[in-house]
């Protein structure tokens, strides 16, 4: 019989396939607390549970083999990246970031990016797969394990890692339903937020799916000519056509909108973007977060200075847009947003030089 993902059950679930081996249900309740609340994973280490039992759950069931192969830390000490090994073969990225003592988990749901979108280094690999939920929850349980001796946990789970999580959706929407379980890590879904580059039809569906996770979309211009360039998506799902699933979305849920914006010089920062982007925001109850572009190996595209940041900045604040300008964090290793990718030798000889 092929083994089942334990982590993917509920307690229910879980209770149905033990009662076929005359198990009770109180022995599911226990084993789901080791899993989602004391992350332990090592079905040996159930210590409360017969030895017969947890003999049983290595012929049932596995957990997935997601390992940390590394982690750097930033030097403002604001941003962790981590390195996870899939079944040791595949390789992926999460970033832990800390604010005011609030740490949020930047999450990946694919391994690589089918959308290539031209600023992210995501786009250049090699698309591998969709993670499974278990591989989604298990990149926050391994983080949120070594967190818990230190006394701290994670409050804020971020779709943003790398993936566009909509082309995931049932696996990002189970992951998010696990750790929100009252029974297990409980976290509010008023605390998720998952990114897109724009995807229709998944942006309806969340609004009729879940009306407390929040949503943000990676704008980065409001000109469609520009926006095509940067985000090739763009030209299957028009701006037109992404405002009006957003109208939906908000009528739907009443939630505000985040709208990601990366400042990149000398081609969505004149006038015209300015122009452009007040037009599309206001269409919305909606904050713009303004990202200056971090470097990406072999991309072109140049970093503005800072009196232009503060210029747009200001230019939106002027036209009364909702708008924060975000400082760079986990640039220095490579965790900044657009930057997340499973380096190759020659890029990493790239930035040593």
């Amino acid at each position: 019989m092929e083994k089942v993902d334990i982590l993917s059950l509920d307690v229910k679930d879980l209770q149905d396939i033990l009662k076929e081996h005359k198990i009770n249900g109180f022995v599911a309740r226990q084993i789901y607390d080791f899993l989602h609340n004391k992350l332990e994973f090592n079905f040996d280490n159930f210590n409360n549970i017969k030895k017969e039992t947890r003999s049983l759950l290595k012929d049932l069931f596995y957990i997935p083999e997601l390992k940390k192969v590394t982690s750097l830390i930033s030097k403002d000490k604001q941003s962790e990246k981590y390195l996870f090994s899939l079944n040791d073969k595949l390789l992926l990225e999460s970033v832990l970031l800390t604010h005011d003592n609030r740490k949020t988990l930047c999450v990946s749901s694919q391994i690589g990016c089918p959308l290539r979108c031209d600023f992210c280094a995501t786009g250049t690999m090699k698309f591998e797969k969709n993670l499974t939920a278990s591989e989604i929850i298990m990149q926050f349980y391994l983080i949120q394990k070594d967190l818990k001796k230190k006394n701290q946990k994670i409050s804020n789970i971020v779709y943003m890692g790398m993936g566009e999580p909509f082309l995931n959706y049932d696996n990002v929407i189970k992951s998010v339903n696990i750790l929100n379980n009252p029974n297990g890590q409980n976290i509010s879904k008023r605390n998720f937020t998952i990114s897109t580059s724009g995807l229709i039809n998944e942006i309806k569906k969340l609004a009729d799916d879940e009306k407390q996770v929040h949503l943000a979309i990676s704008l980065h211009s409001a000109i469609q000519s520009v926006r095509d360039k940067l985000m090739p998506i763009n030209k299957r799902y028009s701006l037109e056509k992404l405002a009006e699933s957003l109208k939906y979305y908000q009528d739907k849920t009443n939630n505000r909108i985040t709208f990601e914006y990366i400042l990149i010089d000398d081609l969505n920062m004149d006038k015209d973007a300015v122009s452009a982007l007040t037009k599309f925001i206001k269409q919305f109850n909606a904050h713009v977060n303004l990202i200056p572009y971090n470097k990406v190996f072999g991309k072109p595209y140049i970093t503005p200075s800072k009196t232009r940041q503060h210029a747009f900045y200001n230019a939106l604040k002027n036209n009364k847009i909702n708008v924060t300008l975000r400082d760079t964090k986990g640039q220095d290793i490579a965790a900044a947003c657009g930057q997340l990718k499973i380096k190759k030798e020659k890029e990493q000889d790239g930035k040593n030089n």
